[in-house]
């Protein structure tokens, strides 16, 4: 049988619902950005479509296969994905679901500088002294470059891909101030780095347990740095895992043992 599953799998909560549908023998077209994202999702019952889709490609493909449901597992900070994939949907009626990734607790805010943007990140960073470490990703690198003397100061750390590599130093930073990892990192190897780079200020995402967000926000208190944290754009109303899991098990009769 043809998938009859759409999975946007941009973050570790896709993965693992990817991991879960190949577990039972469900077949599935998963779409990735990157060629790194595909070799994190090679799975027997996956047809991995490799490469960013846009609104009427999404339709296109949708109106071409006989897919019932898309499930959006794209990352929190990924709105224009989400966008599309909305407007996708609805254009051409097929069930849209999204996949929440975990908030983090409350508490944390009073010991943190919250932003908004990016942008806003790179203002307060203006007037912040010491070096700086970047755990935001490759994508809105470009803000940080208005901060005075940002690729002797900033250290950026980021998934290793030749694409995120490549547009580090296109924008002015240097091969030894990149940390090219794959997350999540504990509170040792966080607080480890911190210490050998002489950290004083730490940018993140509020990226949650997924994301490491915690054992960011402990190594920085640790490491006596201060923590700037961008906020999650407004989301669209979805489900946890277990819950959009059971949906798709009752929609296409899944046996959820």
């Amino acid at each position: 049988m043809a998938p009859q599953i759409l999975l946007f799998a941009g973050t570790s909560e896709g993965r693992r619902l990817a991991e879960r549908l190949s577990a039972h023998g469900i077949s599935f077209y998963v779409s990735v950005a990157t060629a790194y994202g595909e070799t994190l999702l090679e799975h027997a019952h996956a047809s991995i479509l490799q490469g960013r889709m846009d609104r009427e490609e999404i339709i296109a493909f949708l109106r071409a296969h006989p897919v019932e449901c898309v499930v959006d597992a794209t990352h929190p900070y990924a709105a224009l994905a989400t966008e599309h994939i909305r407007g996708a949907c609805r254009e051409t009626g097929t069930e849209y679901l999204r996949l929440l990734r975990e908030a983090p607790e409350d508490g944390w805010r009073e010991d943190c500088l919250y932003v908004s943007t990016a942008q806003e990140a790179a203002q307060s960073l203006k007037n912040l002294p010491g070096n700086i470490l970047l755990t935001t990703g490759s994508k809105e690198l470009s803000a940080f470059t208005e901060v005075p003397d940002y690729a002797e100061r900033s250290f950026v750390r980021m998934l290793p891909t030749e694409e995120a590599v490549r547009k580090a130093l296109s924008l002015g930073w240097t091969p030894g101030h990149l940390i090219c990892m794959q997350g999540p990192f504990s509170e040792e190897l966080n607080l480890a780095l911190l210490h050998q780079l002489d950290i004083r200020v730490l940018v993140t995402k509020e990226s949650g347990k997924a994301g490491g967000f915690w054992e960011k926000l402990c190594a920085a208190q640790k490491a006596g740095a201060r923590t700037i944290v961008i906020g999650r754009p407004p989301q669209v109303p979805g489900d946890s895992f277990e819950v959009l899991w059971q949906k798709l098990c009752k929609r296409f009769m899944i046996n959820s043992r």
